[in-house]
Parts: C-alpha cells; structure tokens; sequence
C-alpha cells in the first residue's frame, strides 16, 4: 500500500520531520559529521529542486532513503578518486625528484664502513678515557700521536725506561677495555 503524498508538502515540513534521519543515515555510511552534513545539504537540496516531482509510488521516506544513500555513495567515490588522483601525483612527485639527474656512480667504500669507523672510533675514545692518567697521556702521545719514546720522555720529564713502561701497561688496559668488542666469539 503507497502513502499517500500530503496535499501541501513543503521543504519546511521535509527539513523539519527528515533532515535528521537524513543525517544520521549518512553519518553511518560515511563515519564522519563533515561529510554526513555536506550529504545532508545536497540532499535536502535535492528534495527542495525535485519535490513537486515526488509521485508517491513509495512512501517519502523510502525515497528520501534512497536519495541519501546514492549522495553517500557518489560522495565516498568523488573521495576516493580525489585520493587516488592526488596520490598517484605525489607517487610520481617523489620519482621525479628521487630520480639521479647524471649518471651514478659507484662508491668508492662500502656505506656500512663510515658507520663502522666511526662506531670503533668511539668505542677507543672511550677506553682511552678510561685510562689512568700516567698511562693515557703516554699513550696518546704515542700510539695517537706518533711521538717516539724520547720525544715522550721530554715533553713528560720521564725517562725513556719508564715511557716504555708505561705504554706497555697502557696498551694493555687497552686490549682488556676493547677486547669484548673486538674478540672472536669461539665456534661452537
């Protein structure tokens, strides 16, 4: 059985009496308040444009259902092409200006090399740090520096018996420091 349309029906009665069901049906199918109020309007400016068109082969509300899923629908589709479109240009923006502008060339070491240098570089700083002072200052003048043992003895009023002394009990403490970082790990 078909509703009958009212006599009088007007865009105020439709707002007032539908534009919430409108509202809400649009706000499940889209899962947002902005979209499901911009799909809202269009609706309820489809029904003021086209009311005196409605002939009453269905009840109002079955039409003004089917009005707002198809504005849901085309809503969500109008999106998804904007989002393909405009990620398929920044796709092709980052190729673009990702893409080598000569020709490329190799490099001449290992990109894992500089990390490791400056790694084993640290890890030395360190346990030179942790050198007592007599031994570190022999040991930088030597073993960093370059300094013969005679130079060391001058510059530290030692004399060269102790300079060697001293730089062998330094480059010891310095394999037990770096030894956990630097020995083999036995085969099982």
């Amino acid at each position: 059985m078909v509703a009958p349309l009212p006599e009088k029906l007007t865009p105020e009665q439709v707002f007032r009496e539908h534009a919430p069901r409108i509202y809400n049906l649009a706000r499940r199918m889209l899962g947002n308040d902005a979209d499901a109020e911009d799909v809202t309007q269009d609706v309820l400016l489809q029904v003021v444009r086209k009311l005196d068109t409605f002939r009453g082969d269905a009840q109002l509300t079955t039409w003004l259902h089917r009005v707002t899923v198809n504005a849901a629908l085309a809503l969500r589709q109008k999106r998804a092409n904007r989002q393909k479109h405009e990620a398929g240009e920044a796709v092709d923006e980052v190729l673009d200006r990702a893409a080598p502008t000569g020709t490329v060339k190799r490099w001449d070491v290992p990109p894992d090399e500089p990390v490791l240098a400056a790694e084993q570089h640290e890890l030395i700083d360190r346990a030179i740090g942790e050198l007592p002072d007599m031994y570190r200052d022999v040991f930088v003048l030597a073993d960093v520096q370059g300094l013969d043992n005679a130079e060391i003895g001058e510059l530290l009023n030692l004399s060269v018996p102790a300079v060697k002394s001293r730089l062998h009990r330094a480059r010891m403490r310095m394999r037990d420091l770096l030894a956990p970082h630097f020995e083999a790990e036995d085969a099982p």
